[in-house]
């Protein structure tokens, strides 16, 4: 953009924030640069193009301009966006920060149009603006940075953008010690495995030595040491051979009782860490990629670790071990067998960043696959009501036949590109079996060296085909390690406080102040939202959906964190507060209802567990819960969850409720409490929590206006503010927007009465 506004006339050092977006105002494609300056904004229309410059095949990008519009910030005011179908607008709103009251404004000015991908940047531009024109020294310090695509060292674009993992340019040696560390409380019975290790691989470089030479040239060669002792030399390979199984044995035996307490501390901390993330976290997350962390990405690492790791400590052992006595053997020899090597591990390399590959997509098939499958699980209902069972068996189908085509291809890289490494390392054998059988006619070498140099050859090319194959196992650790410790490392959006504040009798008295709240960027949910609840007070909370009503509950029980306002209890910050003090004292029984793998007692109980039979009785029968659990074939015992009892919404609901009773907090959250039961079981419930709400403060969120009319007030939530408070008849006087929805929930009922009638006569 910079040469663009340099040609344009306007000096780049002034620029302090720009965007690029697509739109002319009539809707017209063009490429739009907006800059701020200080005191301005610029707009400039134009087209981005292509040119050929000096040089092979070079091309260089160019700007045509069109015109430039240039305000200044303090005419414009505050500018504010207006997210449309598919495209969106910036006006200019003649407002300043500190608006004075009854101060007459101009009418709203149009600046720019743009496609909705482009709301969020036009969304930061405006940002910028405001605290620009509000004098802030530091106008960008609130503006989130774009989010990076590319790797800054060697420019690969990132597989998944929000990792910020480049697989070329990762620290694999870094990885690998952390996975290391693992074995840290382990260290005696990993020391006693390395030194059974080096015994074995010790016997193992003796045992050509035995069978071949000390056969062959002290054996059955006369004049040797010992000419003619067939048997006892048979009876000393045997003992080398025994020894050396016993020994693998042993380290094997010793690493299963090991590894699979390393993995199940490492599948611990990855569990544990999921645990304390915010719940943004899995709002971001399909569940098959994170059922992948825990089980395949761990699985993988114990596999590399017991069948990988060992065994490779082994074989370079044994490789230098081998390479050391060929050389002691016959250096001209020697030389001969080790000047393959290189190309070889050249080649193998080259196989090792092809199959790192291969494993990130499978993991990604693998996770889209599980995550169709819970899907699938859980929305079988919808699916049999839609009849798309076939419908969605293609859709598995699709990602599974992408799935097995990558194994394929996988597959047979790996069994033609090895077999010929592996024929090219036995071009090696054969030059040294030719050479070194000239030598032994020629009585340089005897045939005892011989055998025993091919024997030892073997086993040099014996490492080397169990290092291609553990290259493999390797690039799939190191492709499951680094996502394990992104979850392990990862941050969560609500942390708990820094300085935190102990509040010794919490009494629920909640203060929001100009609350501003958004799950994606540009498109905010809450907009300078303003609420008062007394200590001991029941506040009702309506609106249509998607006010924010359930957003306003979250943020209060700090399952979010507030972008910019502030919620207090009691006077104190929440983001000051324990979150395990702040959660005990907040029940919410929630529209959306989950009840966990167990027995009714055990759901009910879950806020807290210590709880007797009696109190879960006793909460049960306060939900109106406690006739319909009697009736089922267990009662309290009864399992439910998935694969448990199947239970009904309402039913489903009260056992909620029952659970938020027995967690007895100081804050009572009702986000729809009542939403999915019959008239009766309601005015049922409703008496259970009117005896529950006694002394606690208590939000009661409801789209049925009449189950608030004894609310101490009320407010109405229009589009991220509360638009009135009051009590149900002062609002009814005002005739404003509950007096609204008050009004079309009578129609309705009217209407719904007016037919029962019709059908009954």
């Amino acid at each position: 953009m910079i040469p663009a506004f340099e040609q344009a006339g306007v000096d780049p050092a002034r620029l302090i924030y720009a965007i690029h977006t697509d739109l002319e105002p009539d809707g017209a494609l063009s490429d739009a640069y907006c800059a701020l300056s200080a005191d301005s904004l610029f707009i400039l229309y134009g087209q981005e193009g292509i040119v050929h410059v000096e040089g092979a095949r070079r091309i260089a990008g160019e700007y045509v301009i069109k015109r430039l519009e240039t305000y200044p910030l303090a005419e414009l005011g505050l500018l504010e966006t207006e997210k449309l179908l598919t495209t969106g607008r910036l006006w200019a709103t003649h407002q300043k920060p500190e608006k004075e009251e009854n101060a007459e404004t101009p009418d709203p000015r149009l600046l720019l149009c743009f496609s909705t991908g482009y709301l969020p940047q036009v969304e930061r531009l405006a940002k910028a603006a405001k605290t620009l024109l509000s004098g802030a020294e530091e106008p960008l310090r609130e503006i989130p940075e774009e989010q990076e695509l590319f790797c800054p060292k060697c420019g690969a674009r990132y597989p998944e953008p929000e990792r910020k993992i480049c697989p070329k340019c990762m620290d694999r040696v870094s990885l690998f010690w952390r996975l290391l560390s693992f074995f840290k409380h382990y260290g005696g019975r990993v020391a006693i495995i390395f030194c059974v290790m080096l015994l074995s691989t010790g016997v193992s470089i003796f045992t050509p030595l035995a069978g071949s030479k000390l056969l062959f040239d002290e054996v059955l060669t006369e004049g040797g040491r010992y000419f003619g002792l067939v048997g006892g030399m048979v009876l000393f390979i045997f003992a080398v051979r025994f020894l050396n199984t016993a020994l693998n044995v042993g380290y094997s035996y010793l690493l299963a009782r090991i590894v699979p307490w390393i993995v199940y501390d490492l599948k611990l901390k990855i569990f544990e860490a999921m645990q304390r993330l915010s719940v943004g976290f899995y709002t971001s997350k399909r569940t098959g990629q994170l059922m992948n962390r825990v089980i395949r990405d761990a699985t993988n690492i114990y596999w590399f670790f017991v069948d990988g790791l060992p065994f490779v400590i082994v074989n370079v052992l044994m490789f230098a071990g081998v390479i050391v006595l060929m050389f002691v053997l016959n250096l001209k020899l020697a030389l001969v067998s080790v000047i393959i090597i290189p190309i070889a591990v050249v080649f193998f390399r080259i196989l090792w960043s092809f199959f790192r590959r291969f494993h990130h997509k499978s993991w990604v098939y693998g996770s889209q696959l599980n995550s169709m499958v819970s899907d699938s699980v859980n929305g079988q209902r919808v699916i049999k009501a839609f009849a798309r069972e076939n419908e969605e068996a293609e859709r598995f189908a699709e990602v599974g036949g992408k799935d097995a085509a990558l194994n394929t291809r996988m597959t047979n890289t790996s069994f033609t590109a090895f077999p010929l490494i592996y024929l090219f390392m036995f071009f090696g054998q054969v030059i040294v079996t030719a050479i070194g059988g000239m030598m032994v006619l020629e009585k340089t070498i005897t045939i005892g060296t011989l055998l025993t140099f091919i024997a030892y050859l073997s086993m040099l090319y014996g490492p080397l085909e169990f290092l291609s194959w553990v290259s493999n196992w390797w690039a799939r650790c190191v492709d499951s390690a680094q996502r394990v410790f992104e979850i392990i490392d990862a941050k969560a959006d609500v942390a708990e406080p820094e300085d935190p504040v102990e509040i010794p009798c919490l009494r629920g008295d909640i203060m929001v102040k100009n609350v501003w709240f958004e799950y994606d960027p540009a498109t905010p949910v809450l907009k300078g939202l303003d609420l008062h609840v007394g200590a001991g007070k029941l506040l009702g909370i309506v609106g249509k959906t998607g006010a924010g009503k359930s957003t306003l509950a979250n943020l209060i029980a700090r399952l979010y964190d507030v972008k910019e306002g502030v919620i207090e209890i009691d006077g104190v910050d929440v983001r000051r507060i324990p979150l395990g003090f702040l959660r005990r004292n907040i029940g919410i029984v929630s529209q959306e209802i989950y009840l966990f793998i167990g027995s009714i007692a055990d759901n009910i109980r879950y806020a807290r567990p210590d709880a007797s039979i009696e109190d879960v009785i006793r909460a049960a029968k306060a939900a109106s819960a406690h006739e319909f659990i009697m009736n089922l074939p267990d009662g309290y015992e009864t399992r439910v969850g998935a694969g448990g009892q199947d239970l009904s919404g309402g039913e489903r609901q009260r056992l909620s409720i029952a659970r938020t009773i027995i967690q007895n907090p100081k804050i009572l959250i009702l986000d729809e409490a009542t939403a999915a039961m019959d008239t009766e079981t309601e005015a049922a419930i409703q008496a259970s929590l009117a005896k529950l709400q006694q002394g606690r403060t208590t939000i009661a969120i409801a789209h049925r206006l009449s189950t608030l009319r004894d609310a101490d007030s009320l407010a109405v939530i229009h589009e991220g503010r509360v638009v009135e408070s009051g009590a149900h008849g002062e609002l009814m006087l005002k005739k404003g927007e509950y007096h609204k929805l008050y009004m079309i929930q009578m129609e309705g009922l009217k209407i719904i009465n007016m037919d029962a009638a019709i059908g009954a006569a």
